[in-house]
C-alpha cells in the first residue's frame, strides 16, 4: 500500500512534467501579441541597375546548383545502373 504523501508526490510531478511539455507549444506565450500590430522590416532599397544585376546573379547561381545536381544524379544513376548491370551477370 502506498501512502497518500507518495500519490500526492506523484501527482504533482506528473503535472510538472505535463505543463513543462505543453509550455513549449502553449500559443499564450508568444512574443507577437497584438494582431493590429505588423512588424516593420528595414530593407535597403535598390535602384533597377542593382535590382537587375541582382536577378541576374540568383539565376546563374540557381542554373550552376541545378547543373551540379544534375551531373550528381546522373553519375549516381550510370554508376547504379553498371554496379546492377555486372551483378546480375555473375
Amino acid at each position: 500500500m502506498g501512502s497518500l504523501s507518495q500519490f500526492k508526490a506523484t501527482l504533482r510531478r506528473r503535472a510538472d512534467r505535463n505543463e513543462k511539455n505543453n509550455r513549449k507549444f502553449n500559443k499564450k506565450n508568444l512574443d507577437y501579441k497584438s494582431s493590429n500590430e505588423k512588424p516593420e522590416y528595414n530593407f535597403p532599397t535598390l535602384d533597377q541597375n542593382d535590382l537587375e544585376s541582382l536577378k541576374i546573379d540568383i539565376k546563374t547561381k540557381m542554373k550552376s546548383e541545378n547543373r551540379k545536381n544534375f551531373i550528381i544524379v546522373l553519375f549516381t544513376s550510370i554508376t547504379l545502373a553498371i554496379l546492377i548491370y555486372f551483378s546480375l551477370l555473375t
